[in-house]
C-alpha cells in the first residue's frame, strides 16, 4: 500500500506560510516607503512654503539708497552671497549708489574734498588714515583745539593695509604738520584679505586694498585687480574683468570662499541664505581663530610682521617728509590690550610717537563702548587729549585752551 510521504506533505502549509510572510512583509515594506515619501514630500512642501512666505512677508530693498531696511528683512538677508548683496548696491551711477559702496576706493578721487593745508587763521593740518575709530577722534581734537584742521581718509572698518595705502597715496597732496596712522584691533585680520567684502561678508563694503608681504624684509603689495567704483560697476557686467578678479581673491584674499561670495540661483531661497549664513559665519571664525586667540595675537601669522614693518615704513617716510608720526592704536571689545603688546616692541625700538586706548579706556570695561562697537565721546575726547599732549610736546606747542562746551561729561 502506498503511504503518504509526511515530510512532503507537511511542507506545503510551510512554504506557503513562508511566502505569505514574505509577501506581506513586501506590502508592508512598500506601505513604509510610501509613509515615509509622503512624510518627505510634505516635508519639503512646508520648507518650500515657509521660504516662499519669508521672501513675500520679509523682502529686502531693491533701492540702493534704502539704508534701513527692517531687523526681519536684514536678518533674513545676511546669509545672501557677497555678490548678491554689493550687486544690489550699485545704482547705474555713483549719486544712486548705496553709500557703503562709494567709500574707501583708493583712486584718483582719493582725499577730494579734504582740506590740503590748515584753514585760514589756523596754523596746524592734521592727516589722519583709518576708520570711523581715527576719525571721530580727529573730530574731538578740533573741539579741544581750535587751532587744527583735519585732513581725514577712512574706509570701512579699515584695515591697517588700506590705511598705509592710503596714506601712501596720499604724500605729496597736502601740506600737514602731523601724520596720523589709525589701526583698530578688531580689523587686523582684515590685513589677510584684499577688499572689504570677503572678511566683512553679513555687511560687505566693496572697496580694495592692496595685500602686502615682505620680501627680504622690504614690504611689498599685490594691487587688487579693481580699484575704483567705476571698475567694479563695470566687472557686474563684464564677466572678463569679474573673473580675473575673483581669481586674484582665490589666490590672495584668506578670506575667500566661493560658496560665501558667488552669486547663484540659490540667493533666491531664504533656507539656503540662513544655511549660507551659518557656514559663513564658521569660516569666518575659523579663520580668525589662526590669527587672534584669547591670548592675543598669533606672532606665527605671516600678517604679523608685515604689520610692524608697515608701522615703522609709516614713521619714517613722515619723518623724512617733515611730519610728526603717530601711531594711534584701538584695543576695541575682545581685544584687551593685544594690538598694543603686538606693536609694542616696533613702536618702543624706533622710538615712534603712539597712543593706545588700553590705557585709556580698558576694552574690558563695557561702559568705555556705545551699542554699535565704538568709544563713547567721553573716551574718543580723552584720547584726543593723548594725542594732542603728543602733538604739543614734539612740536613744542603750548597748549591752546579747550572747548570746554563742546566736552561729554
Amino acid at each position: 500500500m502506498y503511504k503518504h510521504n509526511l515530510s512532503t506533505s507537511s511542507s506545503k502549509p510551510s512554504d506557503l506560510q513562508a511566502f505569505m510572510k514574505t509577501l506581506n512583509s513586501g506590502v508592508l515594506m512598500n506601505k513604509q516607503v510610501q509613509d515615509l515619501a509622503k512624510v518627505g514630500l510634505g516635508f519639503i512642501s512646508t520648507l518650500v512654503a515657509l521660504d516662499v512666505a519669508i521672501n513675500l512677508l520679509f523682502p529686502y530693498p531693491t533701492d540702493p539708497l534704502n539704508t534701513s531696511p527692517g531687523a526681519m528683512n536684514l536678518y533674513f538677508d545676511y546669509g545672501r552671497s557677497i555678490e548678491g548683496k554689493v550687486t544690489r548696491q550699485m545704482g547705474a551711477t555713483d549719486d544712486t549708489t548705496a553709500p557703503i559702496a562709494r567709500v574707501g576706493w583708493l583712486d584718483s578721487h582719493l582725499g577730494k574734498g579734504e582740506a590740503i593745508r590748515p584753514a585760514p587763521g589756523k596754523s596746524l593740518l592734521v592727516a589722519i588714515y583709518g576708520m570711523s575709530f581715527a576719525e571721530h577722534v580727529g573730530e574731538a581734537m578740533t573741539q579741544l583745539d581750535p587751532d587744527i584742521t583735519l585732513r581725514v581718509i577712512a574706509g570701512p572698518s579699515a584695515p591697517p593695509n588700506f590705511s598705509f595705502a592710503a596714506y601712501e597715496a596720499d604724500q605729496g597732496h597736502h601740506q600737514a604738520n602731523v601724520a596720523i596712522l589709525g589701526i583698530l584691533a578688531s580689523s587686523v585680520k582684515g590685513m589677510g584679505a584684499m577688499t572689504g567684502m570677503t572678511w566683512g561678508a553679513e555687511v560687505p563694503a566693496p572697496y580694495t586694498f592692496p595685500k602686502y608681504t615682505l620680501e627680504n624684509s622690504q614690504l611689498k603689495a599685490i594691487q587688487p585687480e579693481i580699484r575704483s567704483l567705476t571698475q567694479f560697476r563695470a566687472a557686474l557686467s563684464q564677466p572678463q574683468q569679474r573673473d580675473a578678479f575673483v581669481e586674484q581673491l582665490r589666490t590672495n584674499d584668506q578670506f575667500f570662499d566661493s560658496f560665501v561670495f558667488e552669486k547663484n540661483l540659490l540667493d533666491a531661497s531664504a533656507i539656503v541664505r540662513m544655511l549660507r549664513r551659518a557656514w559663513a559665519k564658521s569660516h569666518q571664525d575659523n579663520i580668525t581663530s589662526q590669527i587672534h586667540t584669547s591670548t592675543g595675537f598669533n606672532p606665527q601669522w605671516d600678517q604679523s610682521p608685515v604689520l610692524q614693518s608697515m608701522v615703522e615704513e609709516f614713521a619714517t617716510t613722515a619723518k623724512q617728509d617733515g611730519r610728526l608720526p603717530i601711531v594711534l592704536l584701538f584695543n576695541d571689545q575682545g581685544y584687551d590690550d593685544h594690538l598694543y603688546q603686538l606693536l609694542k616692541p616696533t613702536l618702543e625700538q624706533n622710538k615712534i610717537p603712539f597712543v593706545s586706548s588700553h590705557d585709556v579706556a580698558p576694552a574690558s570695561d563695557r561702559s568705555n563702548f556705545v551699542a554699535d562697537g565704538h568709544f563713547t565721546p567721553a573716551v574718543d575726547h580723552r584720547l584726543a587729549e593723548e594725542v594732542l599732549a603728543v602733538i604739543n610736546q614734539s612740536l613744542n606747542r603750548s597748549q591752546p585752551p579747550a572747548s570746554r562746551s563742546n566736552q561729554p561729561n
